[in-house]
């Protein structure tokens, strides 16, 4: 007959414990709090983008010439603002959504701001919601450290 030593027993219980912990904590927090992030990332990518082919000054902004590279990035910042706003509202973790709301940051928020962004004639306006929207995300301080 074979018998195994407690010992032995014990350790691949605690390993097997420690997997399946690891696998939950993976999968239901770290992979959805790192979406967001990349998202978060790629919105300001798209957003940044967009307000470079702006005019810098007032009155050159004033004549909407929208190109259609523009119009590209409005639609891709739209997307991504829908899907962090999605990530927030379903995926992350309740104890990272309290983190957030901590930190003033409030993707709900921004998304009502980008969402119809295409259909505002005046680019200074636009101007005005996009750096509205990024102050919601906390985007700009990121940008002051560089």
């Amino acid at each position: 007959m074979f018998f195994l030593d407690p010992s032995l027993l014990i350790a691949a219980g605690a390993s097997f414990v420690a997997g399946v912990l690891g696998y939950i904590i993976a999968r239901l927090w770290i992979k959805p709090i790192v979406r967001y992030n990349i998202t978060k990332r790629r919105l300001d990518s798209d957003l940044t983008s967009y307000l470079d082919l702006m005019p810098a000054n007032p009155s050159a902004a004033k004549v909407d010439n929208d190109s259609s590279t523009g119009q590209t990035y409005l639609r891709s910042a739209r997307k991504h603002a829908m899907d962090l706003l999605s990530l927030y509202t379903t995926e992350i973790p309740y104890w990272y959504r309290l983190l957030l709301d901590s930190r003033q940051e409030s993707p709900t928020q921004a998304s009502g701001l980008l969402t119809n962004l295409t259909k505002i004639g005046n680019p200074q306006q636009r101007r005005s919601r996009i750096e509205a929207a990024r102050n919601q995300l906390k985007l700009n301080e990121k940008k002051a450290t560089r």
